[in-house]
């Protein structure tokens, strides 16, 4: 069945937060203005942890959470484009299962989609921003350096790539999530240019975030990674791969 919303949430190895991200996430959904109908998709990505048997517990408990499962770890690009092709909402919403950005944050993302845009990107570095725990340099100045390159070489004029908070338009998020094909760390940069490729409106709201300790990301594995991936990209829209 259709529904208002949809938020997906990738899970790799979250049982320490899990439990309370759920509770937190459908007590707010629920409170959201108009009470409107939503579902909760949440993608375990191989987890070796006791995520799967959680989110199985959750879904039980809750028929508004649905579980995908995925064999083997693949990545969050591969988490969030299972989630979102099997999401029903006609806004579509993914987010870190840590609540590195709070779910306050949801209400504005959904009007500006209701406002017209068909995507909504969270940006840490715009006037109105917060960032509560910074990373560590190394990891921020990484960041900063991996989304000048793609701002330079893919996508002018957008300033965060990397934040895990987005919002679509549902059929527009799964338009762009069907042409998607990167898992690692530049599925995001990957999302954008799709986005622009189809033509969809594109914009960027302020948020408040914080760096949760503990990331699973191996730094230089991602970094490196990740410029092989933006060459891929590169390559996929020269032969209108995205269209």
């Amino acid at each position: 069945m259709p529904c208002a919303v949809s938020v997906v949430l990738p899970v790799y190895d979250e049982e320490d937060c899990l439990e309370r991200t759920l509770a937190e996430l459908v007590r707010h959904l629920e409170g959201l203005a108009r009470g409107p109908s939503f579902e909760i998709v949440c993608v375990d990505d191989g987890s070796k942890d006791r995520s799967a048997e959680l989110l199985a517990r959750a879904a039980t408990a809750d028929a508004r959470i649905r579980v995908e499962r995925l064999a083997q770890n693949r990545g969050k690009g591969a988490a969030v484009r299972t989630g979102v092709l099997a999401s029903r909402g006609e806004r579509v919403l993914f987010m870190d299962a840590d609540l590195s950005t709070p779910l306050a944050e949801i209400q504005p993302f959904l009007a500006a989609i209701d406002a017209g845009e068909d995507v909504v990107i969270g940006n840490r570095r715009a006037p109105g921003s917060r960032i509560t725990h910074r990373q560590p340099w190394i990891r921020e100045t990484l960041g900063r350096g991996f989304t000048a390159l793609t701002r330079i070489v893919l996508v002018p004029g957008i300033a965060d790539f990397t934040c895990g908070f987005k919002a679509f338009r549902g059929t527009a998020a799964r338009e762009i999530f069907r042409r998607s094909t990167l898992d690692g760390w530049a599925f995001d940069a990957e999302l954008v240019v799709i986005a622009r490729e189809l033509g969809f409106r594109i914009a960027e709201l302020p948020v408040e975030w914080k760096h949760e300790e503990g990331t699973k990301v191996r730094l230089l594995r991602a970094v490196a990674g990740s410029l092989l991936e933006l060459g891929s990209i590169v390559w996929k829209r020269m032969r209108g791969r995205y269209r």
